[in-house]
């Protein structure tokens, strides 16, 4: 009887859908995938008693996964010794990290800080590719009781987990707590922006309805996600369990952690058998399920194999079981307790498809079946390649960036350098610029201001001599309400990948951050750009514009530029173990000096830079001690620090700092419209905060001459500034008439002057300015020497005119 031909239609459409589930989603971090289906571990209180028994039964393959999972408190010192024993033993370390930081967190960050320490130092100890999940039970605060966890707490709680342990050890797994199978809970969890924090999120159990629910929510709101299912108790067969974890593959969990009360020698035998066989790019092939009793059938990506678990729910003596398919072969049964191959028996293999018996089932089978290859069918060489490269996005970009600043933080204790910074001030109207360098020993402890020594004064390259440097008002932006890049309770900041570029001879990721809405009045925020570099994922340069800005500052714009250091503060190179600082910093500002717009520019250097110096307390104290101008960095810019009265030795930050100013001059006023200098003598009050509210007065009065000026940047508590000047001279300045190009002595006047100029503006963006303004004069004309006796005097005169401007 001749052969029936055998179509290769189903082994190439089953090679595709291998190679569409494996290149369809991509999983969130190059190595973020579990590389078996289905999975199948345990939950145990200690592992211990899993080690002794790691003799017995099947040895682990070197690439299979069998997760073991335990508790760890993080409210002692970290001990990563059991994390490396579990992982030396072959198995797969899935620690719990229980973080009990009482809620709202915000409340307790000490608490949450002390903790975040120890998980990354359990990070840091381990060995290999540990997996990580992040629980919090806070403890009750009071008579409150134990409050419940909410999805936006936790969402911040795992972020900053997150960044702590990838930061300490890059290659680890980040798991999310045993999830509620609550769309709602889940979606406010998610609108927290938490998917690029995760390699795989854990459900608690749950009905099946509402986990079949949850199950296609996580598909919508983070797809390709590897789902796990923590926490259903193993019962009393753990060959059965391994049914209910490849129930659940099939639905969508690619793991099961069953909770075992007792961890006893022959636990882990059926656990290593099918962690062994289901290793490698398996895929859900419902198709391909037996017929004959319940199984679930999973397709292996490189040889279209199958690997099959079946149920025997009656407790039968032998199963029989048939698949439809003709091109399966070579039906083998391995032994959940030793992982033994086993023959089956009464194999017949057709045109029909494959059936067999199986002896002696018990409650579960695992079987191994081979496929006929296309080229053995007809002829047909088959091949299906599937390569690309995924691209980042933004958040995990943020999380890298983020992850690798958490680290240098927890290594770089404090560190100290000399701080030297030049600021140029460029009046209007092209007035000569002057430049103002300060220059001392900076003084930056992890986690708070920095504190900066001006030992050093240069004014247009010429040394100060005296030992006491003037205090002059220090004009700044207050520091802005919330910085980018880093991980807050609320959302104030929106991240675009504008692309990549190359910047100081580094390859780097460019990322765009802006406020996510416009800052309140009083409330700054910043928008700009970072660069990060794409292999250390540190910062290579920042630049930034402060947005809501209100007062005398009107622009405020700076780059950074990041320089790696090794621990002796020597340049280093582009490594992770590296650290990395701002040596370098540029910024230009725009101020406004009572109605006068005057620009700043500032450059900063920092050199002979010192990494946890073991002088930095006692050399600032000794620096605290003397009497060096020192100024430190507050939530309202920088502020002089002066001794502390009750405390010898001690500095405290001065509220604020003398705005007034009085000062006597004397000299000479020479115009061309004078025959002669006018000697001048009197005061000059100058107050950067005139009656409060950040108004401006300068008054000039020196006998013949007077000038005043006034600016109110925020009129009546609006966005309106307000500003005027006065000018009145009482010495007649001369007037001369040419005409033709030939003086006329005859018609020359002198003329009494006197100006009033009033002047409203709103700001427009960060550099423009919508402006409106009126001026009036009045001259009174005089006879001068040389006035012809007949001449006669123009009238006295007053003037207005108004003009409006944009800029």
């Amino acid at each position: 009887m001749p052969r029936r031909p055998v179509s290769a239609a189903p082994a190439l459409a089953a090679g595709l859908l291998a190679a569409a589930l494996l290149a369809g989603a991509a999983p969130p971090l190059e190595a973020a995938d579990l590389t078996c289906l289905p999975c199948a571990g345990v939950r145990v209180e200690s592992p211990l008693s899993l080690l002794e028994a790691r003799q017995g039964g099947p040895r682990l393959a070197p690439e299979a996964e069998l997760p073991v999972a335990w508790d760890e408190e993080l409210g002692g010192a970290a001990s990563p010794a059991l994390a490396r024993a579990v992982g030396a033993a072959g198995l797969s370390p899935w620690v719990t990290l229980v973080f009990r930081a009482p809620a709202p967190l915000l409340d307790h960050l000490p608490e949450l800080q002390r903790e975040l320490a120890v998980a990354a130092e359990l990070a840091r100890g381990g060995s290999g590719p540990a997996r990580f999940q992040v629980v919090w039970r806070p403890e009750p605060v009071g008579d409150e009781g134990v409050p419940e966890v909410g999805a936006a707490e936790y969402a911040f709680l795992l972020k900053r987990a997150s960044v702590a342990i990838t930061g300490a050890q890059p290659g680890a797994w980040v798991v999310s707590a045993p999830l509620p199978a609550d769309p709602e809970w889940l979606r406010e969890l998610y609108d927290e922006e938490v998917a690029a924090y995760l390699e795989v999120v854990a459900l608690a159990p749950a009905a099946g309805a509402a986990l079949d629910a949850a199950i296609a929510l996580l598909g919508e709101l983070d797809p390709g996600r590897p789902l796990a299912l923590d926490g259903p108790p193993l019962g009393d067969s753990p060959s059965a369990a391994l049914l209910e974890a490849a129930r659940w593959a099939s639905r969508g969990i690619r793991l099961v952690l069953f909770r075992a009360p007792v961890a006893h020698p022959a636990l882990l035998a059926p656990f290593r058998v099918l962690a062994n066989e289901a290793r490698g790019d398996l895929s859900p092939d419902p198709g391909s399920a037996p017929g004959g009793a319940p199984g679930w059938a999973f397709v292996r990506g490189e040889d279209l194999g199958l690997r099959v678990l079946v149920a025997n729910p009656e407790g039968r003596d032998e199963l029989a079981l048939a698949f439809a398919d003709p091109q399966l072969r070579a039906p083998e049964r391995i032994d959940l307790a030793t992982g033994e191959v086993l023959p089956v028996a009464a194999l017949r293999a057709g045109p029909d498809g494959l059936s067999f018996r199986v002896p002696d089932p018990g409650p579960a089978v695992l079987l191994r079946v081979a496929r006929a290859t296309a080229a053995e069918l007809e002829g047909i060489a088959e091949e299906v390649t599937v390569a690309s490269e995924r691209e980042l996005p933004v958040e995990e970009i943020l999380r890298r960036l983020q992850a690798a600043e958490d680290d240098q933080a927890r290594r770089l204790r404090h560190y100290q350098a000399v701080n030297a910074t030049t600021l140029r001030f460029q009046g209007p109207s092209g007035v000569q610029s002057i430049d103002a360098t300060f220059e001392g020993e900076y003084f930056v402890r992890q986690g708070e201001s920095f504190d900066w020594a001006w030992q050093t004064l240069y004014i247009n390259g010429v040394r100060w001599r005296s030992k006491k440097l003037p205090e002059i008002p220090i004009v700044q932006p207050e520091r802005a309400a919330a910085m980018p890049l880093e991980i807050r309770f609320t959302q104030e900041y929106r991240y675009r990948l504008r692309g990549t570029d190359r910047v100081s001879g580094r390859d780097c990721w460019v990322v765009d951050f802006e406020p996510t809405v416009a800052p309140e009045p009083g409330r700054t925020l910043y928008r700009g750009t970072v660069w990060i570099d794409r292999e250390t994922h540190h910062r290579v340069r920042s630049r930034a514009l402060q947005l809501g800005l209100t007062g005398e500052v009107l622009s405020n714009e700076e780059t950074l530029d990041y320089q790696p250091l090794d621990l002796a503060g020597a340049p280093a190179g582009w490594t992770r173990g590296a650290f990395y600082l701002p040596l370098r910093a540029r910024a230009q500002q725009i101020l406004s000096i009572v109605n006068a717009a005057v620009i700043v520019e500032r450059e900063s250097v920092l050199s002979a830079v010192v990494l946890n110096g073991p002088d930095f307390d006692a050399r600032r104290e000794a620096l605290f001690a003397s009497e060096t101008t020192m100024v430190r960095e507050t939530e309202r810019g920088l502020r002089y620090l002066e001794a502390d009265p009750e405390r010898p030795g001690e500095r405290r930050v001065r509220d604020g700092f003398d705005t007034a100013k009085l000062f006597a001059l004397a000299g000479v006023f020479w115009d061309d419209a004078l025959d002669y200098p006018v000697p001048l003598a009197g005061v000059n009050y100058f107050d950067l905060d005139f009656r409060g509210g950040k108004r401006q007065l300068n008054a000039f009065f020196g006998g013949v001459l007077g000038i005043v000026s006034y600016a109110d940047p925020r009129l009546f508590g609006s966005d309106f500034d307000l500003g005027a000047n006065l000018f009145a001279f009482a010495i007649p300045l001369g007037d001369t008439v040419y005409r033709d190009g030939d003086e006329i002595p005859g018609e020359e006047v002198r003329a009494l002057p006197a100006r009033l100029s009033l002047h409203l503006g709103h700001p427009l963006g960060s550099y423009g300015k919508l402006g409106a303004s009126y001026e009036a004069a009045y001259s009174n004309f005089q006879q001068a020497d040389e006035t012809a006796p007949g001449f006669r005097l123009p009238p006295t005169t007053s003037s207005t005119g108004s003009a409006s401007t944009c800029s």
